[in-house]
Order: structure tokens, then sequence, then C-alpha cells
């Protein structure tokens, strides 16, 4: 599909509207109902020569369709209701052609299509900008002004005067719409501090070699250099997001936590946040704090007076790090809750960002600061803690929100973050992920996270009860036999219960509901030793049901000192051996006892 010249463009510009002003004048004429068919018709092929070309040069407009449908209709109404479809014309016909109008205008986006202003908007705008949802923006909130005015217009022509059915729309047109149409867009665009259409256009026409050589890229808003001002605070600067010129926006997502991605649940969902930028157009890295060198600032102070703005010190930071922070537009900083705020090697991360900073002091308003070198990239803060109180935060959000003030774009705190990998939490796990990519998105287009994303993010999960005593005993057992977590994972282990609650509770997370998908039984414990009680688990459809006390039929009842069967149930005696030896009874359908390595057992 070639570009059409400039003709081609004025001729489809003009070709949808012409067929209805003579039509209009048509109508207005005293003619019959056989001559309004003959019109119609003549219309209806000026159209559709109209589609050809246009899928021919170009591509065809929403306009296009919709008055080659207006005729279609009108051909079909007055071929089986001749007069009264007269009379409504010959009374109506403007209300009819801004009702068309109207359509194409409103419809597309409603039904989820781009808005039509998009069509013509891409005639003078390089195309990196085309699938730019700031771009999209403008052009869905110019569509439906358009489609106001349209519906105005109409309302105007049901009046029975010249004025109310040419003037007054044709003056809304041509006194409000058009000059709208020219100045929203650039004032649209000034008001989030980004070049203007021209300038975009004039940035596009003569790049560099190497840009004409590099495909386009789809950036989320193209925006002005940033320019040096002092800020507030450390990386206190105003909140609009700084972009570079025919760039996407760069960000950098620092992940400070120490364990890798199977443990990691600062990394699951900076994963997730991460994929939703990346959804919304902007380019991002990771980088992995544990993979770098970063010295502890040693406070000589190089940085502002023999090096301004450069560390003396020799590492990652230095070389890599610091120049990737500064060339951001966000910076994301991804840290598990450290005694309450972030942990060392993101602080010392941020320790090292000194050389942003002029040694000069400013105060304003009775507050002192340092003036900015440079302007820091806008901030996003995201944390994780196993405690399931969202007041675990507070100490973080305070930190933050003094040390990035207005340059704060987001905070996500995520409580409860261990249960995340629980299998029972699986659906609420997915839903969560679900909204922390849609923050990421929201954050790219908006600068923001909505209320409702982040509610979804911060949504509970499992529940206290079961989860405080299933901690405790991993934590025994990791104690027990002189483990670490990681160990404890890479051995296989099963946290020993130490109650016949947490017994239930482990025998519960262990089953396995596809091996057991055609069992239906009741399976009864009666402990004795340190440990007395009974009870029972009830199995049916792949489900299975903890219960204390005994069972009114229990189809296989275990009779075990607790010690005994913890021990089977860890891994640490073998059932076979140890009912032989009659360290512990079975009684009912042994067919249970045999198969319970296979109903329970790590998923």
């Amino acid at each position: 599909m070639h570009t059409p010249s400039k003709s081609q463009q004025i001729f489809l510009y003009i070709a949808p509207f012409a067929p209805l002003a003579f039509f209009k004048v048509w109508v207005s004429l005293p003619r019959d109902t056989g001559s309004l068919f003959t019109a119609a018709c003549g219309m209806l092929v000026c159209c559709l020569l109209a589609l050809a070309l246009a899928w021919r040069w170009d591509r065809p407009s929403y306009f296009d369709w919709a008055v080659t449908s207006y005729f279609l209709i009108i051909a079909i109404l007055l071929t089986m209701w001749p007069e009264t479809t007269g009379g409504i014309l010959k009374r109506y016909a403007d209300t009819g052609i801004y009702t068309c109008l109207f359509a194409a205008s409103f419809l597309p986006p409603v039904l989820g299509f781009a808005p039509f202003t998009l069509h013509y908007a891409r005639k003078s705008t390089p195309p990196n900008l085309w699938e730019n949802p700031i771009f999209v923006k403008i052009n869905r909130i110019m569509t439906f002004t358009w489609a106001g005015i349209f519906a105005i217009c109409i309302v105007s022509s049901l009046y029975p005067s010249a004025v109310a059915c040419a003037i007054v729309p044709l003056a809304i047109i041509i006194g409000i719409g058009i000059p709208f149409n020219i100045r929203f867009p650039d004032y649209y665009l000034k008001r989030l501090g980004l070049p203007t259409l021209a300038a975009m256009r004039a940035q596009s026409a003569g790049p560099a070699p190497e840009a004409q050589a590099a495909p386009a890229i789809n950036c989320p808003a193209p925006v002005p250099d940033r320019h040096e001002q002092p800020a507030r605070g450390n990386f206190d600067t105003d909140t609009s997001i700084n972009y570079r010129k025919e760039t996407a926006m760069k960000v950098l997502a620092l992940n400070s936590s120490p364990r890798g991605e199977r443990v990691s649940k600062t990394e699951m969902l900076l994963d997730a946040l991460v994929q939703g930028m990346r959804d919304a157009g902007a380019e991002v890295e990771t980088i992995n704090l544990r993979q770098k060198k970063i010295n502890n600032c040693i406070g000589c102070f190089s940085c502002w007076t023999k090096t301004p703005g450069v560390c003396a010190l020799k590492d990652d930071m230095t070389g890599e790090l610091f120049p990737k922070w500064l060339e951001a537009d966000i910076a994301v900083y991804a840290t598990p809750l450290y005694h309450y705020t972030v942990n060392a090697s993101m602080k010392a991360f941020i320790e090292r960002t000194l050389p942003v900073l002029e040694p000069f002091i400013k105060t304003v308003e009775g507050k002192s600061f340092h003036p900015m070198r440079h302007n820091p990239p806008k901030g996003v803060v995201l944390s994780v803690a196993g405690f399931t109180e969202p007041a675990v935060f507070n100490q973080l959000s305070q930190y933050v929100n003094f040390l990035f003030g207005k340059g704060l774009l987001a905070e996500i705190y995520r409580p409860a973050a261990e249960m995340l990998p629980w299998p029972e939490s699986a659906e609420t796990r997915e839903s969560i992920l679900e909204a922390t990519v849609q923050a990421g998105r929201e954050i790219v287009q908006s600068g923001s996270i909505s209320a409702a994303t982040l509610e979804r993010i911060t949504q509970p999960i499992g529940d206290f009860d079961s989860f405080a005593p299933m901690a405790n005993v991993f934590w025994k057992t990791c104690i027990q036999e002189g483990v670490t977590p990681a160990e404890f994972e890479k051995r296989d282990l099963v946290p020993r219960p130490d109650s016949i609650k947490t017994f239930m509770m482990i025998m519960s997370r262990g089953f396995n509901p596809e091996r057991a998908a055609q069992t239906k039984a009741v399976m009864q414990f009666d402990f004795s030793g340190e440990v007395e009680g009974s009870c029972h688990f009830e199995i049916e459809n792949g489900q299975i049901r903890a219960k204390e006390g005994s069972a009114e039929k229990p189809n296989l009842i275990v009779e075990s000192p607790f010690e005994i069967w913890m021990d089977v149930v860890t891994g640490k005696s073998n059932g076979q051996q140890l009912f032989m030896e009659q360290k512990f009874k079975a009684s009912g359908d042994f067919s249970l006892l045999l198969r319970m390595n296979e109903m329970f057992g790590k998923k």
C-alpha cells in the first residue's frame, strides 16, 4: 500500500461529503420519489467508487463506510416505502446527514475500534507515534468532541427553519469544530510538557543516518530532554514524567532481592510489573543488584569537589549503574522488606547516587536541601513482606516519600508474600500478578496506578491462622535439620507437624488431587504419646476435607504414636517396615494405606 499523493489525499477527504451535499440540494428541490431513488442510487455508486479508490490508494475511512451505508439504506427504504421515505427525506434531510456523521464518529470507539480522527491524524504525524497512548488519547478526545458537535447538529436540524437546519450547524462546525481540531493537540501536548506536533514532525524530518537505519519505536510519549533544575529534598521533583525525544520511555528496574527467581517474591512481582511496562511500549532493563559490585559510600565528597558528579570509587555503580540511572525516565526500586525498610544492597545503591546532588545548601520555606546537578528519574517502589499487616510498610513508605517527594510515582506493597507460592493460593496469586502487570501499563501510560489496581495487588491471600502455624513448623524443621530454607527446598524436606492441627494442614497441602481423583474414602488417624487425639480426612472427587475428631464410618483407621507417624510423614522412616514391626496399627481398607504415598506427597 503506497502513500497517496497530495491530490489523492484531497480527493479522499472530499469523497464521502460530496454525495451528501449533492443529495441534500437534490432533496430540497421539488422532486418525486422516483427521482430521489435515482439520485440515491447514483450517490451510492459514487460512494462505492470512492471506496474502491480508497482501497487502492490508502484505506477507507469510517466516513466512507458510513456514507455508503447511508445511501444504501435510503435506496432500500425508497424501494420498500417510497412515499413515506420521500416525505421524511424532504423534511429531515439535514438530520439524516448529521446522524450519519455522528454514527461514524461515535460508534467505532464505543465498539472498541480506533477513533475516527486517527485516520486523518496519521497523515501528518510520524509513524513512530501512531501507537503512542498519548497520541491515541488525543484522538479519542477529539473523536468524542466531534461526536458531541454532530449530536448538537442533529438536535438543531430538527427545528423547521433554515437557520436551525443549516446555518447553526455550519456555524458550530466552522466556528468551534475546525479551530478545536487545529489547536487542541498542541494544547494537550503543552499541558504535558511535550513538544508540539510541528516540532515532532521537524524532529522526524531529518534524522541522523543511524536513526534512519533503525526501526521505528512505538514510544509512550515523546517529550523534551531533561533540563537541570533544583529540587526539594533529595529527589523531590515535579510529578510529570520526562521522556526523551524520538525514543521510548526508558525504565531501569532495580531488584535488590538476594534470592533467585525460584524463591524470590520480590522478583515474582517485579517481573509482572516489567511485563506491563513493556506492554505499554517502555524500554525496560532489569538489573539484579546481587550480581553487581556496589561498594559502600565512604563519605569522601570527591564527587562534590575533585570530580564533580563522578564517584571516586571504581565499581559497577560508577562504571555502569549510575549512568544508566541518570538516563532512565523511571527507576523501579524493588526490595524485600528488611527491618521495615529497604535492604542493604538497595540502600547502598541509593547512597551511591550522591553525585546527582551539588554540595551547596539552599533553604526554601524553612526547608534546607541540596540543588540537583541532574534531574533524577521518577521513582516507583515495590516491596514484599511475610507479615500479613499492611502497616509493616509504614516506615518504608515514610522513608521513600521523604526521599523522592513529588518524584515518587507509585508505591506497591504486597504483605503476606510468603503465601504467594502456596498451591491453594494459585487463583489469588494469578489475580495479583495480573493486577501488577496492569500497574506497569498504567505507570507508563499515565504516571500513576489506579486505586482499583492497587486494591487487587494488595487483596487478602490465605489466612494468618493457617500461615503462622505452617511457618512455625517450617522454621522448627529447619532448625532441627540444621538447614537454610534454600537447602530445605533443595532436599525436598517436609515440615514436621507438632500438633494434630498442623498435621491436618500438612496432609491437606500435600494432597495430590490428580492421583486421588477416583478415590472416595474416609481416613482416620488416632494418635497417642506426646500428642493425643483423633482427626480424619474425607476424600472425594479429587478434593480433601480435614476434620478433627473421629469419623462415623471411616474406611481406614491408623492407630499410632504421634512421633512414629510424623517420622512416616516426613520420610524419616519407612511406613511399610514400621507396620511390619507393629510400631503402628491399621484396620479397614489396606489398599488406602498402600496408596498413601500416591495420594500424598510433594506436588
